[in-house]
């Protein structure tokens, strides 16, 4: 039996291209033996065990970005991580990495145990965890041109594929069956907030200060404040939730979206023609800026820093906004990105396993 690691934990934007993958292997080698490498507290534990596939969790060992007291014990968790690793890849016929504080612990761990790497970058500029596995020989596949790597796109959930391929009358019509189940009028114009699968206290404390302001203009709103956010009290037009489950349901109902610029965010909004408003956050190295980039850059909506993000920035722009919006919408607009990575990383792992039965 083959056996498969997936390296992917934290935030859905690393865990749902690797399921995308996972699910697309399975159907392609039935008896592969799947398990992902996680850490305890990230969103994997709900994700992947919902999706049937078994999670083993190693020390958490985050790259420390400031000296202190943490910083110094950093190097003890990480080799603790390591070891722990290597004992998940024994026997492993290849690690498949997609992002997150476990990836730069399995590939070294990979490398390590001779097992071989293919590691996915979503974002259009490499992380630390994706350098390290240019150290460690892997195969690298990107969803941004960087003129170094093979692009594949980023691995899509199929419901969002299957979105993807609507017809301008379909859309409509899948637009109306989603406002209705969420409560909403057909004839007003809809925001989708979301900061991502944990969530943006900004996006909520601006939500809060203009919310009743954006009622009585005739806009309506989905609001994902995250897991750990407190839910706000929901009212006619407003929809507030935790947690997003069904994706594509949420963006049928969007005429604008309000968003964090990770990788998969930009994709899956300028794929589906949703023109939106990116807020990206400050973290890492500048990658978000270089995402929303990508799209805002052919149209598919603009791009505002997270300290100019205000109350006073929505009121003023939201009119010319949503006029926008519903432009490119009528007009059929798309970002185009490949549908196929999932399937192709698949084949891809799967080309390895063979590679190395023969060897």
């Amino acid at each position: 039996m083959k056996k498969v690691i997936f390296a992917a934990a934290g935030t859905a934007g690393h865990i749902e291209p690797a399921l995308a993958v996972a699910h697309e292997l399975k159907q392609l080698a039935p008896g592969t033996k799947i398990t992902f490498i996680g850490t305890k507290g990230g969103l994997e534990k709900t994700l992947v065990s919902q999706a049937g596939y078994p999670v083993v969790n190693i020390t958490k060992a985050a790259f420390p970005r400031r000296l202190n007291k943490d910083a110094l014990m950093w190097k003890f968790r990480f080799l603790k991580s390591v070891v722990e690793a290597i004992r998940i890849l024994k026997d492993a016929d290849v690690v498949i990495g997609f992002g997150g504080y476990v990836c730069g612990t399995s590939y070294l761990a990979a490398k390590l145990s001779g097992v071989p790497i293919i590691a996915h970058e979503a974002n259009a500029k490499k992380g630390m965890s994706n350098r390290l596995a240019v150290f460690c020989r892997a195969t690298i596949l990107t969803a941004f041109p960087d003129g170094k790597h093979e692009v594949v796109g980023i691995p899509l959930r199929r419901s969002i594929v299957e979105f993807a391929t609507k017809l301008g009358s379909e859309r409509a019509h899948l637009r109306n069956e989603s406002l209705l189940s969420f409560k909403l009028d057909p004839s007003k114009p809809t925001i989708l907030i979301f900061g991502g699968s944990l969530g943006s206290r900004k996006f909520n404390s601006v939500v809060a200060s203009i919310l009743d302001q954006l009622l009585a203009n005739g806009f309506q709103l989905i609001h994902a404040v995250g897991k750990n956010n407190e839910l706000p009290e929901p009212a006619a037009g407003y929809v507030p939730v935790s947690y997003i489950d069904d994706m594509p349901k949420a963006y049928a109902a969007a005429d604008l979206a309000i968003c964090r610029a990770g990788a998969v965010t930009t994709i899956e909004t300028g794929l589906l023609g949703i023109y939106s408003v990116y807020v990206p956050l400050a973290i890492g190295n500048g990658e978000q800026v270089l995402n929303a980039q990508a799209v805002v850059s052919q149209g598919g909506g603009v791009m505002v820093a997270d300290s100019a993000f205000s109350s006073d920035w929505i009121l003023s722009r939201l009119p010319e906004l949503m006029k926008a919006a519903l432009a490119w919408r009528d007009g059929s607009h798309t970002i185009l990105s490949p549908l196929d990575a999932a399937s192709v990383i698949a084949a891809r792992a799967q080309t390895v396993m063979v590679s190395q039965a023969k060897d």
